[in-house]
């Protein structure tokens, strides 16, 4: 495996666990965990953050560095009729937003050699004007754009509840503005001049993940019309069934006969289509549904 690779691999690890820590902090503001474990808490995110500015500035090096590839190198990034032989997916769209009318016609040019579809854009509010269809896709983004920057535009989406990728794409003082794009969530940088197969490499990354996130956002959506299903007490009846709760434990705290809470339960299992308890966790687990204390609906 290539470096570049290896601290791509290493950035996803450490955005992973941002994320995670970002998480475990918020039952601070209710007062839910104790200083002690706040301040552990807060200690681990500010040494994950110290590595994350080193990763992306590692990276930066990387990206620097002079590259002896021959340019007429195939590209690596799957063409569009090869994938739709084997997967029943409709064609990806890899979207480009920079003001640079000159980089634009470039990547237009890149992208139509390896038979990616692709639509340009001139400006940020260009892009969110558009309405974009529900396909794996992408976003190249230029970071310094007039009016609405590219970290302008990634907060909107974000605002949004959009996963499409982005792919930031960069000046050579750009360093910090990367090193933010990233821990907001950026799939990517490229700092500027570039080489095509690296953007392909990242947009190949960008479609796969994009993919992987579109299927688990359907199974969590059926996952939820499942749930819908279920009557009030059938949904307070699960809730408390997937903490490791006995039936005649639930039929105790609810007043209820245990045959009652039995029949709640295969109901619960026929709605949710689950072959077992263990299933049934997992699947509300998937979801965010852990317990009574966490049964806030979410979508």
């Amino acid at each position: 495996m290539e470096l570049t690779e290896q601290v791509h691999q290493m950035h996803q690890y450490l955005a992973s666990t941002r994320r995670h820590l970002i998480r475990a902090l918020d039952p601070i503001k209710s007062g839910q965990i104790s200083n002690s474990a706040s301040a552990a808490l807060t200690f681990a995110l500010q040494e994950n953050d110290q590595a994350f500015a080193s990763l992306v500035k590692l990276r930066w090096s990387l990206f620097r560095q002079k590259d002896t590839r021959q340019q007429n190198e195939v590209n690596r990034v799957t063409r569009k009729d090869e994938t739709q032989e084997n997967l029943n997916l409709p064609d990806p769209i890899v979207y480009v937003v920079d003001d640079d009318s000159s980089m634009r016609r470039a990547l237009e040019r890149l992208l139509k050699s390896i038979s990616l579809d692709y639509r340009t854009f001139s400006s940020a509010k260009e892009f969110l004007d558009y309405d974009r269809p529900e396909v794996p896709s992408c976003v190249v983004l230029d970071v310094r754009m007039p009016r609405m920057s590219g970290l302008d535009l990634q907060k909107e989406l974000e605002k949004r509840k959009s996963i499409i990728p982005i792919i930031f794409i960069t000046g050579h003082g750009d360093i910090n503005m990367a090193v933010k794009a990233m821990k907001d969530g950026a799939q990517d940088f490229l700092p500027k001049p570039f080489h095509d197969q690296d953007l392909l490499d990242s947009i190949n990354r960008a479609l796969s993940g994009y993919e992987e996130l579109q299927i688990t956002r359907l199974e969590n959506r059926a996952i939820w019309e499942r749930i819908n299903r279920l009557t009030p007490r059938e949904r307070e009846v699960m809730e408390m069934l997937i903490t490791g709760m006995l039936n005649k434990q639930v039929a105790y705290d609810l007043g209820a006969s245990e045959k009652t809470i039995k029949v709640h339960r295969g109901r619960i299992m026929e709605k949710m289509e689950a072959e077992s308890l263990v299933e049934l966790v997992r699947m509300t687990g998937r979801v965010g549904i852990e317990g009574p204390e966490n049964s806030e609906n979410r979508d």
